[in-house]
């Protein structure tokens, strides 16, 4: 990862006032964004003009900044982001599910330990991984298995200790924002092998040398959903 740094640094001029002030894993986990690749050319170029700091307020025809400086544009866009609720769900299961400040810690990321009712399970919306589609579908099969007594659950205490592993875990690296308790990133294939591994089904995937030196895709869990 440290290549990597450098990779980003030359690529993308992180140097100076914008060198970032997290290592790339702990930013990637916090702050993690596609980015055009065209936005590199135009930087290169000197079409985009970079500015670090934060707007103090919007006035006629551009910006202020908290440093005073006066930024004309014609168009702004506030990418302010998302706040995630669960209103659509009744009072009583928000309560017992304790959603906390930096998101909702659930057992696999898929169940609530505190409530452990099959019938109450989350297919993708409390995961991100680098290939979310692909860890969805694995979401939606072990669910289903579940659903069918393919895969057992561990007590309500089991459930609730992974939890609070998994939660001393991440709060011990990872950047602190309201998402926190859904990032795998990275971790994508450990996860995904856990999950294979609940439902009875053979990790490595690849085999010889291809498991160590090359990603994993899709087509890698091929026969999954339609091995039973």
């Amino acid at each position: 990862f440290r290549a990597v740094e450098l990779l980003f640094k030359i690529q993308r001029g992180h140097w100076g006032i914008f060198a970032p002030k997290l290592d790339v894993v702990a930013d990637f986990y916090g702050y993690a964004h596609l980015m055009d690749t065209r936005f590199i050319d135009a930087w290169r170029k000197g079409d985009l003009i970079g500015k670090r700091g934060e707007v103090r307020r919007l006035v006629k025809g551009g910006a202020e900044t908290e440093s005073g400086e006066l930024i004309e544009a014609d168009i702004i866009i506030c990418a302010t982001g998302f706040d995630k609720n669960y209103n659509y769900m009744p009072a009583k299961v928000r309560e017992s599910l304790m959603v906390e400040k930096d998101g909702l810690y659930l057992y696999r990321h898929i169940l609530p330990a505190n409530v452990r009712d099959i019938n109450l399970a989350f297919c993708g919306s409390e995961c991100a991984s680098v290939c979310n589609i692909m860890t969805y579908g694995l979401h939606a099969e072990w669910i289903s298995r579940l659903l069918s007594g393919g895969v057992a659950l561990p007590s309500e205490g089991e459930m609730r200790a992974e939890c609070e592993v998994m939660k001393a875990w991440k709060r011990s690296w990872m950047p602190e924002t309201s998402k926190r308790a859904n990032l795998v990133m990275l971790h994508q294939t450990h996860y995904h092998d856990q999950l294979l591994r609940d439902m009875g089904e053979a990790p490595g995937r690849k085999g010889c040398l291809s498991e160590f030196f090359c990603p994993y895709e899709p087509a890698d869990y091929s026969g999954i959903i339609t091995s039973r």
